[in-house]
C-alpha cells in the first residue's frame, strides 16, 4: 500500500459525517488481524518495488487501486486557483497526507459552485454548508475543520449536465442536505419539470421515483432546512 494506513477509499473518500458507512472498516480489520494476512504500508510499486519483483515472490499479484490523478477536462479556467477537483477536496477534508497543503480559498469567497449530479457532489455541498459544530463530532481532519470554521461560503450552487430524472445522487444524500440547519435548497421549477420521456423513465424504478418526489417536495415547501 502506498499510504501508511489501510482502508483507502473508505478512510479518505467517504464523507466524515457518514460514520455508518465508514464502520465497514471493522470488517476489513478482521481480515487484517488474521495471521495469514500482512499489511505493508508506505510502499509504492514502481518506486520501492517492481511488479516483476512481486511476481517473483508470490503465486498471484492483484493490482487493486483507484484513480491517483484527476481527469483533465480541458475547459477554460480549469487551472485557476480555487478550481478544485472533488477528489482533491474530499481527500483534503478527510486528512489524506498528500492533500494536507491543499488550502481551498474558503475564507475569501461567499459562493461556491459544485459541478456534478451525484453523491460526491452532494457530499461536497453538504460539507461546505454544514455547521462546523456538527462536523466537530466527526473524524474530519483538524485543518479542514479549522478552515471550514472560518469559511465565508454562504451559497453553494450544484450544477449538473443532465436533468432531475438523470441525477445520480441517492434519496438519503439529498434528504441530508435539505435537513441542514439554516440551509434553504433553491431549485428552478422548469429545471425540475420532466418531459414525457423522463416521466416514463422515473416511474420505472422505485428509487428514481422516490428521489424525484423528494425534489418535488423540497421545491413545494421552499427548501427550508430544519
Amino acid at each position: 500500500e502506498m499510504l501508511p494506513v489501510p482502508f483507502g477509499l473508505v478512510r479518505y473518500g467517504v464523507a466524515p459525517d457518514h460514520a455508518d458507512t465508514k464502520n465497514v472498516t471493522a470488517e476489513f480489520q478482521g481480515i487484517l488481524d488474521s495471521p495469514d494476512c500482512s499489511f505493508i504500508g508506505n510502499v509504492k510499486v514502481g518506486r520501492d518495488v517492481t511488479l516483476e519483483e512481486l511476481q517473483g515472490l508470490y503465486h498471484a499479484v492483484v493490482m487493486s487501486y483507484g484513480a491517483e490523478q484527476d481527469r483533465v477536462l480541458g475547459v477554460p479556467g480549469e487551472e485557476l486557483d480555487g478550481a478544485l477537483s472533488a477528489r482533491a477536496f474530499v481527500n483534503w477534508f478527510n486528512g489524506h497526507p498528500h492533500y494536507a497543503t491543499l488550502n481551498p480559498p474558503l475564507a475569501s469567497c461567499e459562493r461556491a459552485v459544485v459541478v456534478g449530479n451525484g453523491n460526491v457532489a452532494v457530499d461536497v455541498a453538504r460539507i461546505l454548508l454544514k455547521p462546523p459544530s456538527l462536523l466537530a463530532t466527526t473524524d474530519i481532519a483538524d485543518a479542514a475543520l479549522e478552515a471550514l470554521g472560518s469559511s465565508k461560503v454562504r451559497q453553494v450552487d450544484v450544477v449538473g449536465r443532465r436533468g432531475a430524472a438523470q441525477a445520480a445522487w441517492t434519496t438519503a444524500e439529498l434528504r441530508e442536505i435539505t435537513r441542514l440547519p439554516g440551509v434553504r435548497v433553491v431549485m428552478q421549477p422548469n429545471e425540475v419539470a420532466l418531459d414525457e420521456m423522463d416521466t416514463a423513465s422515473v416511474n420505472k424504478a422505485r428509487a428514481d421515483k422516490r428521489r424525484y418526489q423528494l425534489l418535488q417536495e423540497t421545491l413545494q415547501n421552499g427548501g427550508e432546512g430544519e
